[in-house]
């Protein structure tokens, strides 16, 4: 079975239902909920409930919190065992979800912040077919890992989250980035979306995918660019689409698929998520993305 190498950040999320956030007043939540979070996290369960091997590795704190993720992470069967433990809090993030669907999220990073090079371990990158990571790890954390992975030749897969100091030389090791708008703007300087990638292809990223929400996915590659339309869904709750689409898209390529048919599974996938509430709960397994798949009647064998 293939397995994917998951690192970056862990955090409670904790969600609030209002029917509309504004500032500077008392939002009254309709309904709350705690759950797993965090990038790195969300992946590798989701990655899971594909059927993909998945072992993280970062940090969570030594307060209840980082108890609560290591239970959630080894509930949904991921590989703990790479797992750091550090002395301070756990990360943890307040996401407001307004009644479209939309979210707003307060971050405190906790311990992400502190998972150096020096904690990782080397034995990773020979269990692995690919590399899932995240910015919001120091920057030489970051490029340590990819620059290894992609030596052992692991398919390196990097989702930036939002801008942070990493390095131009450790985008010469990642095989796919996948940005939102905002985000490849910020990383790159640049407005136009075309000159952005331009500049990360410069850089030595082989493939660029753009998440651009409801108007769904931009994927470039060397020589052309593939545009995916975001499938019709019953927006509930936006937060995780963006991850569910990551591990999607990765089961895919690790099933052989190409990029086109894996960037429309990660869609479909996203799809299924923002239907449901919460992260971690709303992943769609692999039985029901295959219900969806045939349901729609698209040509995708998984």
């Amino acid at each position: 079975m293939k397995k994917v190498i998951v690192a970056g950040k862990m955090n409670v999320d904790i969600f609030y239902y209002v029917p509309k956030l504004e500032l500077n007043s008392n939002n009254v939540a309709s309904d709350s909920m705690m759950e797993l979070g965090g990038k790195a996290a969300n992946v590798a369960v989701a990655l899971k409930k594909l059927g993909i091997d998945a072992a993280i590795t970062g940090c969570v704190g030594t307060d209840t919190f980082g108890r609560f993720i290591r239970e959630k992470l080894e509930g949904f069967g991921v590989d703990i065992s790479h797992l750091k433990e550090c002395e301070g809090e756990s990360g943890r993030t307040a996401i407001a979800v307004s009644q479209d669907g939309q979210n707003t999220m307060l971050n405190f990073p906790g311990v992400n912040e502190s998972f150096t090079p020096e904690m990782i371990d080397w034995t990773l990158v020979e269990e692995g077919d690919a590399l899932f990571i995240q910015f919001g790890i120091p920057a030489d954390t970051v490029f340590e890992l990819s620059s290894m992975a992609k030596r052992a030749g692991m398919m390196v897969y990097v989702d930036p989250s939002y801008p942070s100091d990493i390095p131009w030389d450790a985008f010469y090791y990642f095989d796919y980035i996948a940005p939102n708008e905002r985000e490849i703007y910020q990383i790159t300087g640049k407005k136009d979306l075309e000159k952005a990638v331009k500049h990360l292809f410069k850089k030595g990223v082989e493939s660029v995918i753009v998440k651009m929400g409801s108007e769904g996915v931009k994927v470039f590659l060397e020589k052309k660019t593939l545009e995916i339309p975001a499938f019709e869904a019953n927006v509930i709750d936006t937060t995780g689409a963006g991850d569910s689409f990551n591990a999607a898209f990765i089961y895919g390529r690790l099933r052989g698929l190409d990029d086109e048919e894996s960037a429309i599974l990660g869609a479909l996938a996203a799809s299924i998520t923002v239907s449901r509430r919460g992260t971690t709960s709303a992943f769609p397994t692999i039985d029901e993305l295959r219900e969806a798949i045939n349901s729609r009647g698209l040509k995708i064998r998984l």
